[in-house]
């Protein structure tokens, strides 16, 4: 079994492999996640650390999930984090090239993009696109600390409304994605 943590830098996890660029961080394998090939057999991987990396990719991106797909055995779980687009923490790292979102990602479904299909939907069929497919068995949200006591208080709709409409109360979005390939 083939676990791997992807531009995870000097943050190591045990049972993982560590795949990065940067050799200061002395990885396993050293690989540019936009460019190269995934250095592991086809369906060899069984879970993948996406710990703040995603949003660092540019033209890459695609790639790297393709890559990821490619590598992956069906159902292996890809644990993703990556901070709110809408946090100034997103922001302030001049590094961050895209916001990664739960909806953005869902858009790497093929059942999602069927159904989408089906209802004449005009949201981006990415799975198909790209002949991945991964689906979101859960997701949840990292309240900035500076929140935390009003959520409480609030009602869950009251909530909802806070963090559609206000900036900064979500630091972290973290997504758990399910290969796909039967």
């Amino acid at each position: 079994m083939i676990n791997i943590n992807i531009g995870g830098g000097y943050k190591r996890f045990n049972g993982y492999l560590n795949v990065d660029n940067d050799p200061n961080c002395k990885p396993d394998y050293l690989c540019n996640l936009e460019t190269d090939k995934l250095p592991f057999e086809d369906s060899s991987v069984s879970k993948v650390i996406a710990h703040h990396i995603l949003e660092h990719l540019g033209d890459g991106y695609f790639h790297l999930l393709k890559e990821l797909y490619r590598v992956c055995k069906h159902d292996a779980i890809i644990d993703i984090r990556v901070p709110h687009h809408s946090h100034e923490v997103f922001y302030n790292d001049p590094t961050h090239k895209r916001p990664i979102t739960v909806e953005g990602l869902r858009l790497f479904s093929k059942t999602f993009n069927q159904r989408d299909i089906a209802i004449g939907s005009a949201t981006s069929t990415l799975g198909l696109m790209f002949d991945v497919d991964f689906d979101i068995v859960s997701y949840d949200y990292v309240i900035d600390p500076f929140y935390e006591e009003i959520v409480k208080r609030n009602t869950s709709e009251q909530n909802e409304r806070l963090f559609r409409e206000a900036l900064n109360t979500t630091i972290e979005a973290h997504v758990v994605w399910k290969v796909v390939k039967e």
